[in-house]
């Protein structure tokens, strides 16, 4: 499919679509099971379950599935494995979905959640808290998806209303030469705003799901 729209892969949302520059719908076009629906069904047996294990399991996968909706490079491209498939040169040392899932947090935040997780709390407002909870979970990945396509990033080129591999490459094929991108102490602190921006956003709206579910 062309490289210009996103859509939803379970736990991650990175298949190719061609339905312009943003996410407008909770479905799941190209996949019968997808973040969209996996928030859904965890959702859902959380809220009528009676098996403590299961429910316990679906707790869990509720937590990544909305950490996975918040990181903009779940909301990117299949062929590229959302950036599994583009190198890093830099302190990271890996894909630069990598950078994106775990070396931006522990260079710039830390290594430590508790304290990662008290200074973003910190500086959370009543009214960050009641803008973020309107916005529906379709938004959600919208909102990734326009971080994922910025030119900052360098995830994907701009060409027209796509957002090709790289300039003269539309799609990534396995077995050829990986692109690099060049991930420097200036590209962390670019992008660290951005990822402490997600975090908060997919803390406070996991919260919200749950307080809404038992009714809080």
């Amino acid at each position: 499919m062309a490289r210009s729209s996103p859509q939803a892969g379970r736990g991650t949302l990175h298949q190719r679509g061609s339905l312009g520059h943003t996410i407008t719908t909770a479905t799941c076009l190209t996949a019968p099971k997808c973040l969209f629906t996996g928030i859904a069904v965890d959702l859902e047996l959380l809220r009528t379950s009676h098996d403590d294990q299961a429910k316990l399991a679906s707790l869990k996968f509720l937590g990544h599935w909305v950490g996975d909706i918040h990181q903009p490079l779940h909301v990117s491209f299949a062929d590229d494995r959302g950036g599994n498939f583009i190198r890093e040169s830099g302190p990271c040392v890996n894909s630069l979905h990598t950078v994106w899932d775990v070396c931006i947090i522990e260079k710039k935040l830390g290594t430590d959640p508790q304290p990662v997780a008290r200074d973003l709390l910190e500086s959370i407002t009543d009214s960050d808290k009641a803008t973020w909870v309107t916005i529906p979970i379709e938004g959600w990945a919208n909102e990734s998806f326009q971080v994922t396509r910025r030119k900052s990033v360098q995830y994907c080129v701009r060409v027209g209303t796509k957002c090709v591999y790289q300039q003269g490459n539309e799609t990534f094929s396995e077995g050829e030469n990986e692109k690099v991108v060049i991930v420097n102490i200036a590209y962390l602190e670019q992008h660290v705003p951005f990822v402490r921006d997600r975090l908060k956003r997919a803390g406070i709206r996991l919260g919200n799901l749950l307080n809404t579910m038992l009714g809080q």
